[in-house]
């Protein structure tokens, strides 16, 4: 019967009350579903636009907010990466805007010639520590690699000479531009192969004139052109102006700058740097200083076979072989043996330049300096794959919790078997203490209630550290014997002491189980203990009963007609059949509330899982989310939730309707 009749909706009054029931019933609807919104909102996004309060990414729509993403992803989340490119100052990501016009009359020359560019380094590789994520490039890294060795660590770890517990902690080795290239290990040689074969629009073109306006300029002048041009004797309108000229300045500032910069500072790469032939003599005399006129020694260290300093040749550009390049840093860097004037810069925007000049048919001294265009290219690049752009940035949080899971596999295997115990063993233990509470009232019934409902005043976490103790040290033969003791002590007293009172023959039965647990067992054994810890049982165990399921249970089997029961007495049921085919086939609703509530309990377990399972290979699906979360982005840990939320979700669509009827039939009963 519903609470208006339909002559009452008919009333003004009573649709204004309808009307402010739906009202409220709304806004309640919209307070829940706004933080969830923002939520799942957050999970599409990265450092670039993380800040941004917003119920979908603005990417989706927005180019610049896109372009804003592309860069922080390709350049590994580091401003600084994205100031020595692109020489110009950037104080955050959402800050960044689309390149200038100017900027753009270069950029099919520049696409053409980048090519060929041998400065570079991959993007898209991310940073491993601190909040990470896993650009697209780390993640076709580390999927290259699971391949090759077959999901196998150990040959991986014997042969790259990386020991790591999980795939989840391969990244791709730092390849920073600094004084030296990276030496081509076994794990970097096959990164560089990698790559190689990624596209050109991922590779980081090393500018030297970014590094030199940031690392030597900015930091001994300030962001202030005025400071520069005061010192310096210039009128520069803005550092874009400023280069590192191809050879020494005449004097001055700008000359003590230069040679600063190229001699000392160890974002100036010795690829970009060569020697001028003339050197030649002054580099054997700092070799006989630098061995103490002891060629063989030079000799050991090299694997070389040279008779004196004099046939040692001087290479114009860094060799390839590590000590080689030692040497010639170190003559580079030592201003007694190698002069300034010797030293020339010879690196990405040289060699454009010349490349230009060939290709329009003019002298290099025509056009240079030209501005290396390296944001236009960014832009380019960026809009002609906005499709796929988008939906990487869309899907890249995803793939990576969803491949951290894959990579921990055990996790979803020991989460359906814990979740599957735990539901099983609830529609046990719980509805068997239910049944007889309701079924045979014992004096003590409401106690027993009371006891059972006094458990929810104290959070799960009072009871962690004993329940740790517990199964720590778990009495399963005292239990066992004990009880084994009780049992036979009540068969044996059910045949010799009939005349006896039933309560004392199961009061001097308890004594003798309590005896032989408590006493006999652990003086026969010793050690009478066993550990559960890294085992389902001690998942299992702490959750099989709850009392206020036994409370809830209970109310809705004395709801049930007693007449049912005596019925089932007349024909003959044992208490079995009476609690299997009657008292469980009518409380199927609240069997459905009782397995949702069991489900959900097990599957968000992760703190007390963590602490009493050590073992990783026994970790739970959650445990595992959880260790993401603490070394993930936020981004990523909203990812995280949204993914982990699922299965929840899907319980409880499926049992919506017995869970509806388990609210509705014992309120109209």
């Amino acid at each position: 019967m519903p609470i208006i009749s339909k002559v009452g909706k008919r009333s003004t009054k009573v649709r204004l009350v309808y009307g402010v029931i739906f009202l409220i019933l709304t806004i309640g609807t919209v307070t829940m579903l706004y933080p969830f919104m923002l939520m799942l909102s957050g999970s599409f996004k990265s450092e670039a636009d993380i800040n941004r309060v917003t119920l979908w990414p603005k990417y989706w729509f927005d180019d610049l907010a896109l372009f804003q993403k592309y860069a922080e992803s390709k350049y590994n989340v580091l401003l600084e990466n994205v100031e020595m490119a692109w020489g110009e100052y950037v104080p955050a990501w959402y800050k960044i805007q689309k390149p200038p016009k100017e900027d753009f009359e270069l950029l099919e020359e520049f696409l053409a010639w980048r090519e060929q560019c041998p400065w570079w380094i991959l993007g898209n590789v991310g940073q491993p520590t601190g909040k990470v994520m896993l650009p697209i490039s780390a993640r076709k890294f580390r999927e290259l690699m699971f391949k090759r060795f077959g999901g196998d660590l150990d040959p991986f770890a014997k042969q790259m000479g990386l020991p790591i517990k999980s795939w989840s902690y391969l990244w791709p080795p730092v390849q920073g531009v600094f004084r030296y290239p990276p030496q081509r290990t076994e794990l970097m040689g096959a990164f560089l192969n990698f790559a190689e074969k990624q596209p050109i629009r991922n590779r980081i073109i090393t500018n030297v004139d970014g590094r030199f306006w940031q690392v030597q300029l900015v930091s001994k002048y300030t962001r202030n052109i005025e400071q520069y041009n005061r010192a310096h004797g210039t009128n520069y309108s803005s550092y874009d102006e400023v280069f590192l000229t191809r050879r020494v300045p005449a004097g001055g500032l700008a000359r003590k700058d230069w040679e600063e910069f190229v001699r000392r500072s160890v974002k100036m790469p010795f690829a970009c740097l060569r020697l001028r032939p003339e050197l030649q003599d002054n580099f054997h005399r700092f070799l006989t200083m630098q061995y103490e006129n002891n060629i063989e020694e030079y000799n050991k260290d090299h694997e070389v076979r040279y008779s004196s300093f004099d046939e040692i040749p001087l290479s114009p550009t860094l060799p390839e072989d590590r000590m080689e390049q030692l040497d010639w840093g170190n003559f580079l860097k030592n201003p007694e043996y190698c002069p300034v004037d010797g030293i020339e810069v010879y690196g990405p925007r040289q060699a454009f330049e010349e490349f230009v000049a060939r290709r329009r048919g003019v002298p290099v001294e025509e056009i240079k300096p030209l501005r290396l265009p390296i944001a236009a290219a960014d832009w380019h690049d960026c809009m002609a794959q906005k499709g796929e752009e988008r939906w990487e940035f869309t899907t890249r949080n995803y793939k990576q919790v969803l491949g951290y899971i894959g990579l921990h596999g055990r996790g979803i295997r020991n989460t359906i078997i814990y979740c599957s115990l735990a539901i099983g063993l609830a529609l046990l233990v719980n509805p068997l203490a239910a049944y007889a509470l309701s079924r045979f009232k014992p004096p003590s019934t409401y106690k027993i209630l009371l006891l059972c409902m006094a458990t929810m005043a104290f959070p799960a976490e009072v009871t962690m550290i004993p329940a740790f103790l517990l199964l720590k040290r778990f009495p399963l033969w005292p239990l066992l014997g004990g009880g084994a003791a009780f049992g036979l002590s009540v068969w044996i007293f059910s045949k010799v002491l009939k005349n006896l009172p039933e309560m004392w023959r199961m009061i001097i039965a308890v004594g003798i189980g309590i005896t032989a647990g408590a006493w006999v067992i652990p003086r026969a054994m010793g050690t009478p203990h066993i550990s559960l810890l890294n085992t389902f049982a001690a998942l299992v165990l702490p959750g099989m009963a709850n009392g206020y399921m036994i409370f809830l249970l209970k109310g809705f089997f004395d709801s049930i007609p007693r007449e049912l029961y005596e019925a089932a007495d007349l024909d003959g049921a044992g208490e079995i059949r009476k609690f299997w085919s009657f008292t469980m086939a009518l409380s199927t609703p609240i069997l459905a509330v009782l397995a949702l509530n069991a489900f959900t309990l097990a599957y968000s377990q992760f703190m007390m899982a963590l602490i009493i399972i050590p073992d990783q290979r026994m970790w739970t699906l959650m445990v595992w989310i959880f260790q993401l979360q603490s070394q993930s982005h936020q981004a990523v840990v909203y990812a995280s939730l949204v993914i982990g939320a699922i299965p929840t979700f899907f319980v409880f669509v499926f049992c919506q309707g017995i869970i509806m009827r388990g609210i509705v039939v014992p309120t109209e009963k």
